[in-house]
This record gives structure tokens, sequence and C-alpha cells, in this order.
């Protein structure tokens, strides 16, 4: 892990740590208490399918962040998230200019650092859920935090689906706790290489998942049934997708998301 500059708070303590792990030991004791007595009740088992949305911000100029690109191309593979990739800028001055590096991921990630309680900003950073976060290369950790990130409820997760004419439609459910909500897109390229020149990482030829090339705010939710279509433009040559999420407004909680990959050349 490293930590950004102008770092709000030091990242962990041992007490946080402790309560995560007992949060994790006790979530696995519910759980087989209620297979033992029947059976996970059936909003419990629907919950367990929820899409959860995971961030990782990352950096091509940061010597600890590989592991957790390729942590991010895992989680994206196994098809239970929506994982989504936010290069940021500010070790570009250790030599290696990232070329996937955005000012606005940079914002996006110091307005997480302000929401939560450690106040922490580093790389690899992987946000879950808008909630929580933790060091984007410690595989145990990150996966049980999107597990308890599961259980939470997602009511407004928008239906995605691209129209004869190459725009994207969303829908969205009945969801009124989520009324007031921001949805949001993000534009990414599935996967690229980069042949690292210089910096910490220099010499290595890298593999990025999932990387933001765009994003933009599309509405305010009203908490109402709703369908709507908005452009997508192509981004580049590489292969690509959109995510669609529905977020607290001040990057908060994030009641639904989904992903669509682009539309096939001939479909």
């Amino acid at each position: 892990m490293v930590l950004a500059p102008r770092t709000f708070a030091p990242y962990l303590d041992g007490m946080r740590v402790a309560y995560v792990q007992a949060k994790a030991l006790a979530a696995a004791i519910y759980c087989l208490a209620a297979l033992v007595l029947g059976g996970i009740p059936a909003a419990q088992a629907e919950s367990d399918h929820a899409p959860v949305l995971v961030e990782l911000f990352t950096s091509q100029g940061c010597y600890s962040c590989p592991p957790a690109d390729r942590l991010l191309g895992q989680l994206a593979a196994e098809g239970n998230v929506v994982a989504l990739a936010f290069h940021v800028t500010y070790w570009d001055r250790l030599g290696w200019p990232d070329p996937f590096g955005s000012e606005a991921g940079t914002k996006r990630q110091y307005r997480y650092g302000q929401n939560f309680r450690s106040g922490s900003v580093y790389t690899p950073q992987l946000v879950i859920d808008g909630l929580a976060h933790e060091v984007g290369s410690n595989e145990s950790r990150v996966r049980a935090a999107i597990r308890a990130a599961q259980r939470h409820s997602h009511p407004a997760k928008p239906i995605l689906k691209w129209l004869p004419d190459r725009s994207l439609q969303v829908t969205l459910p009945d969801a009124a706790e989520a009324a007031g909500a921001t949805i949001w897109l993000a534009q990414y390229d599935r996967k690229q290489q980069t042949d690292i020149l210089r910096g910490e990482n220099g010499g290595k030829r890298l593999d990025y998942h999932q990387i933001v090339r765009d994003q933009r705010v599309l509405g305010v939710f009203d908490g109402k049934s709703q369908t709507f279509r908005t452009a997508v433009q192509p981004h580049g040559q590489a292969a690509w997708g959109v995510a669609v999420i529905v977020q607290q407004r001040g990057q908060q909680r994030v009641w639904g998301a989904a992903l669509l990959d682009a539309p096939k050349p001939d479909a």
C-alpha cells in the first residue's frame, strides 16, 4: 500500500482490523445456523446475488498496484461484481505518467477520502459499494468486504439494453428508498496492456482491466420506475463496455449497479 499525497489520516488501526474480523466471523456463524435450521431465508438468498460496485484506485506509477490490478481482473471475470478501475494522476511525478490517469478519477477518490472515517487515500485502494474500503491487493479482506456488501439491499439495480440505433436503454425499478440518488454512467475499456518504460514499475509489461475512460451523470433518480435512453460513443479500438450506477448523493451508498459489454459490430 502506498499512501497518496495529502493523505487525510492513517489507514487502519488494530481495533478496526479486529472489528472487521469479528463481523466476518459473525456473518459466517449466522449463515451456518440458517442452513442448519432449514435453509437461508429467501430475502437473504436473493441478496447474496446483489451486484456490488467495486472501484479500484490505481496507478501505473505505483509499485504495489500490480497485484491489485490482477485481482480486479479476476473479480470482473467472475461476474458477481460491477468492477471499475480509476487510474489516478498523483503518482505521475515519479517518472511514468499513467496513460489512463484522469483528474476525474483522482477527484473521485479524494471525495471518498472525505467520506471515510479514517480519511485515507492511497493506492491501491478498493472501495466497495461506496461505504467501505480495503487495500486492493488484500484478496481475503476484499472478498470478505464484498460478501458483507452483498447482504445489503440493492433495490435500484438498472437493467441495461442496447437498442438498434446503438443507444443504451436504462430501466430502473420502483425504489422509493433510493429517491434523490445520482444516476451515473462509466464507460470502460475491458482490458489494456502497457509496457512500462520508467518509474517504479519500469521494465514490466502489465495488464489492466475495466479501465474507466469516461464518466458522466445521467440524472437524478426519483424513486419511481422509469426507462430512458442515452447515446454512447465508442472510445478507441479496445473492447469496451458501460456501467450504470445509482448512488446516494455525496458519493456514498450504492443502491444498484449493472454493466453491459459493447454491442457486437454485426448486432
